[in-house]
């Protein structure tokens, strides 16, 4: 079909390689859950297809994105609709940029889109029942440093594989009242879960299901105010926002349809007269849709325009399903009997009427726009008359752009609900953590501020509690995003105390003077070595089939040999923080992480020898089994790191690159480490508990230290996020992930001939060990630390750095 023909050869040209690589998947699964087109997408640079070429884009026109993402929806349509939302908060971010000049944080974001082909998902509001369509539904508490974000989304196409989350959010105004703001963040912040939503199998690729918010933590500079016009119209962004999505997503559905006219017309079925109506239709819509595009390319992005835009819409989806309707009818019974594609194309191409707006919603506004007695008003609440007065500012609910599912305000949990930590997928915590029902919020209200919700921490674990000296253990400070704890600094030392990272403790607060050199002698011998310098109890044996070779041992061996000179080389590298730290308290505290990390080092070398290994040898059994690991991973971290502390004696620098770098990074992981071998080596697993109690301290002084810091001189704020980034684009450079899977490959090939001793045990809740694939295990370490490196830069005031 020569329109399609078209628009395949200039989809090729941005986007090389998509075609080819959406054709090879099996059309089910294109569209099964799972993501399986999303890596295609990526591969072939679509993140980036809209952004201008000024911010590192591809600077796909209007009319040629229309084209793009009509070729999109003829191969993948849960792709093309699922993408749609993320071009159309890209579009929305760099009219913001080039409209408002807002501190250039929007160039940093578009840049960072596209150079990382970031996924970005629209969690704004959209109209339903009882709920205007611009009432923001997700609700923001005011806290120290920003705010505590509350809602829910459901769906939310690109719910799984998003990195950012774009959203609209009340916020409390300056003279009492409310505004609108438009907040992006990490998709990776503690406390944002996912949720089965979608329960059709159309469309089901599109990854639309609920995302949920729980006392979600965001820094004030990533939440940016907008405004409405006179009389209640959308400000320029926000029009310029809904005309970008009315013309993707037709265009989507409109490449479903192509597809089956494209069939009818090849299989030559009916009268020529019959295909000639059949082409004429669809490109009826075809021509509507992309003269929308033409006058949004020549600048008319006023609400007449969008009025146009919306007119031109709903015009070209009465074509589009009319076309699809008689292309399935040319196409006959046994087509749509024999191809089971037939059936789903004509069910998805139903979906364009779901979009918002609804045609009822507007039109009385259209009809007074087309009579030429009024403007063209899409607005919470419509004046009755020209003349009336709007609603003021400080009341009336403002919204960003609108995007493609409904979207809800979550009342606050009860205070008893368990949120953070509690807040997993699936399971009864999560049903635990599941919000109230919503309470309707009437048409133009704005949406309440939800009152801050306070978490419980899980009950301990009921175990004797040994006697130990003390002094005055200080209470672990929560976070900003809400959290509480009765723990103290004693019990984050304590070995059946301590939250590990899995269960959350990226959210505990501890300062240098809380874990000095007197907390470290009266708590981490006893409490957390529980005696035990070598890092396990002797009653702990080391299996002897671990000490024969096979794919088990040379898994471990290369483990214990990684961790002992990784930790080797972190004690010298905190030796110069040492020599740096600007006061005591700090002196005091990195003295103490030196001791650990050399303590680390000391027990997995130890290690090496309960695997057999002579205590003569284990140097060059760390050098040879450590090699190539030393030589991608740990050596161009030291090229980076050590000379920010030792030359240069940046104290803040090396805090900045240990904390986040190194031990936010390589900690998950290790904790994995201490989960999978538990069942099987008692020893490695003792070591890695010990020492993950002994990271999360450190992890929490480090973050605190930075935090008040740039509490203190809020003008170091850039440098110190210029350091991270530098670090993060390092990291994504080195090989880990081929090391994970290595170490990970081995340990599955070698768990199968020991079934019976595994039996039952869960790697983490829900989910046995002996089930577990090795990607399934990586995968899992990653989202940990995803999790926490997210929530720990943005609770130092860092977290811009997690999205630019």
């Amino acid at each position: 079909m020569r329109s399609l023909d078209q628009a395949r050869t200039l989809c090729e040209s941005y986007l090389p390689g998509l075609i080819d690589g959406l054709t090879e998947l099996p059309f089910d699964r294109r569209e099964a859950p799972g993501g399986a087109t999303l890596p295609v997408f990526r591969s072939a640079g679509g993140p980036g297809l809209v952004i201008p070429k000024d911010y590192g884009g591809l600077g796909a026109s209007p009319l040629d994105a229309v084209r793009v993402n009509r070729v999109i929806g003829s191969l993948a349509p849960s792709l093309a609709v699922a993408t749609t939302m993320h071009h159309f908060s890209v579009a929305t971010l760099f009219t913001f940029a080039e409209s408002i000049k807002n501190s250039g944080m929007e160039w940093a974001l578009l840049e960072a889109i596209t150079s990382r082909n970031l996924l970005v998902s629209s969690g704004f509001a959209e109209g339903r029942p009882a709920q205007g369509i611009l009432a923001p539904t997700m609700t923001a508490t005011p806290v120290q440093g920003g705010y505590r974000i509350n809602g829910s989304k459901k769906p939310c196409s690109l719910s799984h594989s998003m990195d950012l989350l774009t959203a609209s959010v009340a916020v409390p105004a300056t003279d009492g009242g409310q505004q609108t703001a438009f907040l992006l963040m990490p998709a990776t912040l503690r406390g944002i879960t996912r949720h089965p939503f979608w329960g059709s199998s159309v469309l089901a690729g599109a990854e639309s299901d609920e995302v949920r918010l729980t006392d979600v933590f965001i820094e004030e500079e990533l939440v940016i105010p907008t405004e409405n016009g006179p009389d209640g119209m959308l400000d320029d962004l926000q029009t310029v926002g809904f005309i970008w999505f009315e013309l993707l997503i037709t265009a989507a559905y409109l490449g479903m349809a192509s597809t089956l006219v494209e069939r009818a017309l090849t299989a030559g079925r009916g009268e020529a007269s019959d295909r000639a109506a059949l082409a004429t239709r669809l490109e009826t819509a075809t021509q509507l849709i992309e003269g929308a595009a033409r006058a949004l390319m020549a600048g008319e992005t006023d609400s007449d325009a969008l009025a146009r835009v919306l007119m031109g819409r709903y015009g070209a989806q009465d074509a589009l399903t009319d076309a699809a309707h008689r292309a399935v009818e040319l196409l006959g019974g046994m087509s749509f009997i024999g191809s089971p594609d037939v059936a789903y194309l004509i069910a998805a191409c139903q979906c364009v009427a779901f979009h918002p707006p609804s045609r009822g919603s507007v039109a009385a506004s259209l009809v007074d726009y087309a009579a030429g007695s009024g403007p063209f008003i899409m607005s919470d609440t419509r004046p009755t008359a020209p003349t009336a007065t709007a609603t003021p500012p400080t009341t009336q609910a403002r919204s960003a752009p609108v995007p493609d599912e409904p979207v809800r305000a979550e009342p606050a949990p009860d205070e008893s609900t368990p949120v953070g930590p509690a807040a997993t997928e699936t399971g009864p915590a999560a049903e635990a953590a599941r919000p109230a029902p919503e309470a309707e919020n009437p048409v133009g209200a704005p949406t309440p501020v939800v009152s801050p919700a306070r978490d419980t921490v899980p009950a301990p674990r009921q175990t004797a509690r040994r006697t130990v000296v003390s002094y005055d253990p200080l209470p672990v400070v929560p976070r900003p995003a809400g959290r509480t704890s009765t723990a103290t600094a004693g019990d984050a030392a304590d070995w059946d105390q301590a939250m590990s990272l899995f269960d959350g403790a990226e959210g505990v607060r501890l300062t240098p003077a809380d874990c000095d050199l007197r907390y470290w002698f009266a708590n981490v011998p006893q409490r957390t070595l529980r005696g035990n310098i070598v890092g396990y109890g002797p009653e702990l044996v080391t299996p002897d089939f671990l000490r024969e070779p096979g794919p088990l041992r040379e898994a471990l061996v290369q483990e214990v040999a990684f961790r002992a000179l990784a930790e080797e080389r972190a004690a010298r590298a905190i030796g110069y923080l040492v020599a740096c730290a600007p006061d005591s308290a700090t002196v005091e505290f990195y003295a103490t992480q030196l001791l650990d990390e050399t303590r680390h080092a000391m027990i997995f070398r130890n290690h090496l020898c309960n695997l057999g290994v002579d205590p003569s040898d284990v140097d060059a059994v760390i050098a040879r089994e450590t090699a190539t690991d030393r030589a991608t991973i740990l050596d161009p971290l030291e090229e980076l790191g050590i000379p920010i502390v030792r030359d240069r004696r940046d104290f803040l620098g090396g805090v900045v690159l240990l904390t986040i770098l190194i031990e936010g990074f390589l900690a998950p992981s290790f904790e994995l480490s201490e989960r999978k071998w538990r069942p099987i080596d008692p020893r490695m697993a003792d070591m890695e508990k010990g020492a993950g109690i002994d990271e999360v301290r450190h992890l929490a002084v480090g973050t605190s230290i930075i935090r008040d810091h740039i509490q203190q001189h809020p003008d170091e704020r850039d440098r110190l996020v210029e350091i991270i980034r530098e670090g993060m684009r390092l990291w994504e450079r080195l090989p880990v992930g081929d090391q994970l899977t290595r170490w990970e490959s081995w340990f599955q090939e070698g768990i199968a001939a020991h079934h019976d001793l595994i039996g039952d045990y869960e790697a983490w809740d829900g989910r046995r060990l002996i089930d577990t694939t090795a990607q399934e295990r990586i995968q899992k370490a990653l989202e940990v630390t995803s999790t926490v490196h997210s929530t720990r830069l943005t609770d130092m005031g860092l977290g811009r750095a997690l999205i630019f």
